[in-house]
């Protein structure tokens, strides 16, 4: 499944695998009908809808990548879940419970970026130990509609810790998550972190 967030609403295509959209193997698509409905569909649930929204019968990949290059400017980000004694750490940005994440220069990896964002938001040198769901969530800058694909690693500080929030980013304090503020953290982050990394964790603090 393919999914976008939008404030605290999703936007799901069903039948699509999100590691399909913006494929550098994709293949044009001529079916101009097919597009509109998919755009109109997009827009609808942008600008008129307070709910989710489930698409499952007129787009495939092709057709929503037209689709959503026609409506949102692209700004990929990359951040971290940064592990240690079954905790994990989180920031507090502009009051609200986030993990450390920005966005990926010009020709620079996700990977690099991801780590490059971690130290200067947390002040935490890490490693990467894997890779996690991608996130996707939308917003709106400017008059521009605006897509952030946020690339997500698990990593491990290199160094010992030593928290150093990046006030010129809003970021007030870090902290170390552990089992019994993993709900907490949950229930007030973003749900695009809430819903798609949450199993991830959840393992991270569990015995």
């Amino acid at each position: 499944m393919y999914k976008i967030f939008f404030e605290n609403r999703a936007l799901n295509f069903i039948n699509i695998d999100e590691n399909d959209v913006f494929s550098s193997d994709r293949q044009n698509t001529d079916d101009i009908e097919k597009q509109s409905k998919c755009i109109d569909a997009i827009l609808n649930w942008l600008n008129n809808s307070d709910i989710d929204y489930v698409v499952d019968d007129f787009a495939d990949a092709d057709i929503l990548t037209c689709a959503l290059e026609s409506i949102f400017k692209m700004a990929p980000a990359a951040g971290g879940v940064v592990c240690q004694d079954r905790s994990f750490v989180a920031i507090m940005r502009n009051g609200i419970p986030d993990l450390p994440k920005g966005h990926i220069e010009k020709g620079e990896s996700p990977s690099v970026a991801a780590l490059r964002e971690v130290e200067e938001e947390t002040g935490i040198a890490c490693e990467i130990m894997d890779k996690l769901p991608a996130t996707w969530h939308c917003y709106k800058l400017n008059g521009q509609w605006v897509l952030k694909q946020t690339f997500w690693y698990r990593m491990k500080p290199v160094k010992e810790i030593v928290f150093s929030p990046q006030q010129e980013e809003g970021i007030t304090e870090v902290v170390m998550v552990g089992k019994e503020g993993v709900e907490a953290f949950l229930s007030k982050t973003y749900r695009s972190i809430s819903e798609i990394l949450c199993p991830n964790l959840r393992y991270f603090v569990a015995k």
